[in-house]
């Protein structure tokens, strides 16, 4: 988990699978409470090299510094194909987490929910 500040701070989970990172930024801090959720907007897929690099650019929020706030271990679950069931062993994240897209609103907007 990253907390960038490019245009505005926010938070992104980077999860590195098959030499690519997946990508969702939050606009407030991770859920930290059973049953707390988080609007999770999924962002273009990166390189896995560029994971340790202090900057990271997006096309929506631009080039800016990439703090590590959190790392740790994901175990990734695929539920459904808009599902995933994360298993976090982070220093802050830890435990179940979902991720779940949203069908009914337009975009790549994704619910991340710790259970």
């Amino acid at each position: 988990m990253h907390c960038h500040t490019a245009g505005r701070r926010h938070y992104d989970l980077r999860l590195v699978q098959d030499d690519q990172i997946r990508s969702w930024s939050l606009l407030k801090e991770p859920p930290s409470r059973k049953g707390e959720r988080r609007l999770a907007v999924e962002r273009e897929s990166l390189s896995a090299e560029q994971i340790s690099r202090p900057f990271i650019e997006e096309d929506a929020f631009g080039t800016g510094r990439a703090q590590v706030w959190d790392s740790g271990e994901a175990v990734i679950k695929l539920a459904s194909p808009g599902r995933l069931v994360l298993l976090l062993e982070g220093s802050k994240l830890q435990g179940r987490y979902e991720l779940r897209r949203m069908r009914w609103y337009p975009g790549n907007r994704w619910l991340m929910e710790k259970s």
